[in-house]
């Protein structure tokens, strides 16, 4: 009977891409199989935070012209849609009641797409806020209402393992914040 339930899970299991072994060369009885571990959930991630096809030039005007008028400072994300950790911190941005109740109170934010690796996308604004990309992607930019900038933040040191940390994104908005 137990040799019967064996043989049914690889026959169950021979879908994966590994042929299952001879009825003759099976041994193990269930209880001596490995448990299986839960899988890993992968962090939640924004799908594509950069829109195609956007003027980037003009969006960060804007933001510069509401800040001004509202007290609020401009937040820019440089990065692209192929950039796992761009998504990351996108979907911390839209979905961490904290940091998205913050980034409403205080700040403007530009999605800044660089495109593909070593493509010209946005170049005009990247060397305009001294090379962000430099330290990789996704990069935050703080401008204050005028337009200057205040400060370049890379973003691994808002990294707890596999995602972006709500408090320390949050400590960094709370830090900047005009």
């Amino acid at each position: 009977m137990k040799r019967s339930m064996v043989l049914a899970l690889l026959v169950l299991g021979s879908g994966c891409g590994e042929e299952p072994a001879p009825a003759s060369e099976v041994t193990a009885e269930p209880a001596e199989l490995a448990p299986t571990a839960e899988p890993a959930t992968d962090p939640p991630e924004v799908a594509r935070p950069y829109e195609d096809g956007v003027d980037a030039q003009a969006e960060v005007e804007g933001a510069v012209a509401r800040a001004s008028a509202e007290g609020k400072r401009v937040l820019l994300m440089f990065g692209a849609n192929w950039c796992i950790w761009c998504r990351r911190l996108a979907w911390v941005f839209e979905n961490e009641p904290s940091v998205r109740a913050a980034l409403a109170e205080g700040w403007h934010v530009v999605h800044v797409d660089t495109g593909t690796r070593g493509s010209p996308a946005n170049a005009a604004l990247v060397a305009r806020y001294g090379d962000p990309l430099q330290h990789g992607l996704p990069c935050l930019v703080v401008l204050d209402g005028a337009g200057e900038l205040v400060h370049t933040q890379e973003t691994g040191s808002l990294e707890r393992a596999d995602r972006h940390d709500p408090a320390l994104v949050l400590a960094f908005l709370n830090r900047y914040r005009r």
